[in-house]
């Protein structure tokens, strides 16, 4: 069966990469609006970004209520915001829910329609807007991936639109926009990262080129995330790198049941998106071992563990073990109760979750009664 790969946007990368980017905007269009959030405002993050962005002599906009898990109604209020100032470039400053918002409104600027109309794979025809995406967390990846995902509330469904017309123009990693990330944040979004390229790698979709890129960011994430999540500002620009080399490697390979598990929690309870990972990622490689021992194998000798002489069935156990591992030493919540979640509806989210759109790319197949088992671990 013949694979694929999709290029991702162009990235600008390292010191002064923010400074690069604004040489650039005046080629791409004539107004610039920024789609962020209220904590990347208070964090100061903001102002960071628009001292460079102004270099570009363009004028500058902002809309700042983005929510996390973005709903359909915040897509509205930005494109509202979008019209209403009639910019041409849309700029992400954030998490994955600003980048996902801000895809959502370029799309809908040259398309029309309500993004609801757009849930699936390739259901538009015209390019959306510039887009410029400054990922201020390590974990999303969506600065480099052809999606977005937006919350239906009248469904309780993340949709996924995506579309190789989704990528991002450019994507800036700029080490000043996480030096200080907090510990909390950069744990969950870290962990976030580390789903990404772990269950793409053994997804059904993976290729030479996905496997080379996910394997180099699981390395990258064991050396580094513990000292993110304290603070190291090395180590949060590593973790930076890899969130966006995890996100290269799964838009292609796909991604399996962790994400449909993590989807549904979010859909349902509004879950931050990165913790319902770090939560579910454990004990889905420990259902998943036994349909590719040799590449959890794999995953364990690039999370630094020592496999010489064993088995690939023993060494693939030592993956899952030290994603526990790394989950305590970076205190994410570890069971459904921690996050004051009752067990009595877990029937509900294993219907649901079955029906999300990762879960066939998952390398053993997941019955109902397989994600309500999974749930229930994590209760």
């Amino acid at each position: 069966m013949s694979t694929h790969f999709s290029s991702p946007p162009r990235l600008l990368m390292g010191d002064d990469a923010l400074e690069s980017a604004a040489a650039d905007l005046s080629a791409l269009g004539s107004r610039v609006l920024i789609v962020t959030d209220p904590g990347i405002v208070a964090a100061g993050i903001l102002e960071l970004v628009l001292d460079p962005l102004r270099m570009s002599g363009l004028p500058v906009a902002t809309f700042t209520d983005v929510v996390g898990n973005p709903d359909v109604a915040t897509v509205a209020a930005a494109f509202a915001a979008l019209q209403a100032d009639g910019a041409d470039i849309v700029v992400a400053v954030g998490g994955g829910s600003s980048m996902d918002v801000a895809k959502s409104i370029a799309l809908l600027a040259t398309n029309g329609g309500e993004i609801g109309d757009y849930e699936g794979v390739d259901r538009f025809q015209h390019r959306p807007l510039p887009i410029i995406m400054i990922p201020t967390t390590v974990g999303s990846g969506s600065e480099v991936t052809k999606g977005a995902v937006i919350t239906n509330h009248e469904t309780n469904v993340k949709m996924v639109i995506v579309s190789d017309l989704l990528f991002a123009t450019i994507a800036i990693l700029d080490p000043r926009v996480v030096a200080k990330l907090p510990g909390r944040i950069a744990a969950t979004t870290g962990m976030d990262a580390l789903t990404h390229a772990i269950e793409a790698y053994v997804a059904k979709g993976a290729n030479p080129v996905t496997d080379a890129i996910n394997i180099g960011a699981i390395e990258l994430i064991g050396a580094s995330l513990v000292k993110a999540s304290r603070g190291d500002a090395a180590a949060l620009y590593d973790m930076l790198v890899a969130s966006s080399m995890a996100g290269i490697g799964f838009h292609d390979a796909g991604l399996g049941a962790v994400h449909a598990l993590a989807n549904t929690l979010g859909a349902h309870y509004g879950v931050h998106h990165g913790t319902a990972n770090a939560l579910f990622l454990p004990y889905v490689m420990d259902y998943n071992i036994s349909a590719a021992p040799a590449r959890f194998a794999r995953i364990a000798r690039a999370l630094g563990e020592n496999t010489a002489g064993l088995s690939d069935a023993e060494a693939a156990s030592l993956a899952a073990k030290a994603v526990h591992r790394l989950a305590d030493e970076t205190g994410v919540p570890r069971t459904l109760s921690e996050l004051e979640i009752a067990d009595d509806r877990l029937e509900d989210l294993a219907r649901d979750a079955l029906q999300q759109a990762d879960l066939p790319g998952n390398p053993r197949e997941a019955t109902y009664d397989d994600l309500l088992a999974l749930y229930r671990r994590a209760a």
